[in-house]
């Protein structure tokens, strides 16, 4: 088996350190961080000696690391996409801490969620009236709702992402009005 005795390469999907202070452990981490040793879904290992140990006088509490590394709630070393993974007991000497490199999130600005603001939708008001205009009585009534709620029906529609999803809640509508009700949620609820 080849291995570094040093850190030399851009990353490494195995590292395993052993550290006898606190201060080496917090100072490793950060380079590892700092210089991205880590591979994405790579291992970051420390063994470190064990609080009573029969071999050195040196050891760490385990209790301490954690908030020597600034770990966050959800396991994150801060800042970082480092995130605790295991600790076990290697013999009578040494425990291991694993940290594991998570793979950055990928942006989702191509997607952005479906926003929940009725003015965000007054354009498609426009729309319903076009999808109306062959439905005479539909359009009346949906003309003789006050603006306030003609934005409810065009963010009730044109919220849905998918075409399919968009059109059902056009024929929805096309329902809810010809009974007689305003929203959606007033029709809902007169049927419950």
């Amino acid at each position: 088996m080849d291995f570094d005795t040093t850190l030399q390469k851009e990353q490494y999907d195995l590292i395993f350190i052993f550290v006898f202070h606190l201060e080496d452990l917090k100072k490793h981490v950060q380079e590892v961080i700092e210089k991205q040793y880590l591979a994405d879904k790579g291992y970051l290992y420390f063994a470190y000696p064990k609080k009573n140990n029969p071999q050195y006088t040196e050891y760490i509490d385990r209790d301490s690391i954690f908030p020597a590394m600034s770990v966050d709630d959800e396991g994150f070393v801060e800042g970082s996409r480092i995130k605790f993974a295991r600790m076990v007991s290697f013999n009578e000497v040494f425990t291991v801490i694993g940290l594991k490199a998570e793979p950055a999130k990928a942006k989702k600005a191509a997607n952005p969620p479906k926003s929940q603001s009725v003015n965000d939708y007054i354009e498609h008001v426009e729309d319903i009236k076009k999808y109306l205009s062959d439905k005479k009585e539909l359009l009346r009534i949906y003309n003789e709702l006050t603006f306030g709620y003609q934005k409810d029906w065009a963010r009730y529609v044109y919220s849905a992402k998918k075409a399919e999803t968009q059109e059902k809640r056009l024929a929805e509508m096309e329902t809810v009005l010809a009974e007689g009700y305003k929203t959606i949620e007033l029709y809902k609820r007169a049927k419950r």
